[in-house]
């Protein structure tokens, strides 16, 4: 009786056995099964990324780098090939749910890219991490040394150009579209931890931290978009020659390979672009002002406002304060700090619960517009914060007569201190402009 086995244990044994049969038999098959299912149809861009950067193929010409059919001719799997494709694929895959966000279906944080489009994405992003793997920080480092004098700095930085220009060379005009089109997409994520999605705050682009992020890593993106850019350690400002090796580091080599071709820079945005086949909701409209200008990714809603700000917002949202009120000696660290351990999403939405007699018909489910939303907030943002410093406790003194406009709470703090400046103002100045 104690040596009775179950039927159902039985059969997970028999089933384990099969399996461990099937792997002995074909080990290298059953591996090379498992990674495609890993990575899907970019495994052979995957694992040449893997593999150069492995072999430490800094500043090769494209010619002497391993290619993209080296999965047929070396199709044995390593520890390190496997480890290292594990470790890249999960970065892709979490970029790719931000790229179908933003760049194709706002209402789902997971990717709704199709089995092509996503194909796209994928072998985009591994080119993209190989021309960063050889070219790039790694490769800047084992060719420019500390004591290189000027000379040797200039043919270096020439010798670049010509290797990474000799990079694209080598692929497809389309492949180089897709490649232009995630790399701006990696470019506005990085831009986005400056809080820069509203409409009267120019964003910076092409920063140097944007390049520089490129430049160590394009896969890294998905870390700045969750930690912010002070997680990119390797970055120093004060070091200026390497800002000649990092500047525009993908787009200008890649820019004129186009223009070599006799292609246009950029494609113009009345034709389909790159990667996405289709794109939900192509023709809504702002809920509000209804323009025909604005496109239907750049509506903002409760499935999306998680992407309006990263880590650091406190510039770009302060500027949406009314008046003076931002500068107040008393309220302004801990507004400040209020803002950076509040999420977007419960921010824009928690402004809703204040919503004035001026924005009755305006409802929480509404797509709105950068210009609507900006106005939307900074009507009600002052406010918010007040019932904040309500909910915290806080007895809220009376209210100063000149409001949020007030000159003195910017410079005497005892006033700042001694009434409430977070409010309309009953007499004085119109309020000024912050943006």
């Amino acid at each position: 009786m104690g040596n009775t086995v179950h039927p159902m244990h039985s059969s997970f044994v028999n089933a384990d056995l099969a399996i461990y049969n099937v792997f002995q038999q074909h080990p290298r098959s059953v591996v090379r099964s498992v990674a495609y299912n890993l990575i899907g149809p970019a495994l052979p861009q995957a694992l040449r990324f893997v593999r150069c950067k492995n072999a430490r193929l800094y500043y090769k010409p494209v010619g002497e780098l391993l290619g993209e059919d080296d999965i047929q001719k070396n199709p044995v799997l390593s520890s390190e090939d496997i480890t290292s494709l594990v470790g890249i694929s999960t970065s892709i895959q979490e970029l790719e749910s931000l790229f179908s966000w933003r760049m194709k279906d706002r209402r789902f944080k997971t990717s709704q890219l199709s089995l092509a489009e996503s194909t796209r994405f994928q072998k985009a992003m591994y080119r993209m991490s190989l021309f960063s793997a050889v070219y790039g920080c790694n490769a800047h480092e084992s060719a420019v040394g500390s004591d290189s004098d000027q000379e040797e700095i200039d043919l270096a930085l020439e010798e670049a150009k010509t290797l990474r220009k000799g990079f694209f060379g080598s692929l497809s005009t389309p492949e180089l579209r897709d490649i232009q089109s995630v790399e701006t997409f990696l470019r506005g994520v990085i831009t986005r931890d400056y809080g820069v999605c509203f409409a009267t705050i120019t964003p910076e682009t092409y920063s140097p931290e944007s390049s520089f992020v490129l430049y160590c890593a394009p896969h890294h993106v998905i870390d700045v978009y969750k930690r912010g850019l002070d997680c990119i350690t390797e970055w120093d400002s004060d070091i200026t020659e390497e800002i000649l090796f990092y500047d525009d580091f993908i787009i200008e080599p890649l820019t004129s390979v186009l223009v070599d071709r006799t292609e246009q820079p950029l494609l113009p945005v009345t034709q389909k672009q790159p990667i996405i086949d289709e794109i939900v909701g192509e023709h809504d409209r702002c809920s509000q002002c209804r323009s025909d200008t604005v496109k239907c990714l750049d509506l903002w809603g409760p499935s999306n406002w998680g992407y309006l700000w990263g880590t650091r917002p406190l510039h770009s949202i302060a500027q949406l304060l009314k008046g003076r009120v931002g500068a107040n000696l008393a309220d302004r660290a801990h507004f400040l700090a209020l803002l950076c351990e509040t999420p977007a999403e419960e921010l824009v939405g928690g402004l809703f619960d204040y919503k004035t007699p001026a924005y009755s018909t305006w409802n929480k489910a509404d797509w709105l517009c950068p210009q609507c939303l900006e106005k939307f907030v900074r009507d009600h943002l002052h406010i918010w914060y007040l019932g904040q410093k309500v909910k915290r406790g806080d007895v809220i003194p009376n209210n100063c007569w000149y409001g949020y406009n007030c000159r003195t709470q910017t410079h005497r703090l005892a006033h700042a201190q001694k009434l409430n400046h977070w409010c309309e103002p009953t007499r004085g100045d119109a309020p000024p402009t912050n943006v």
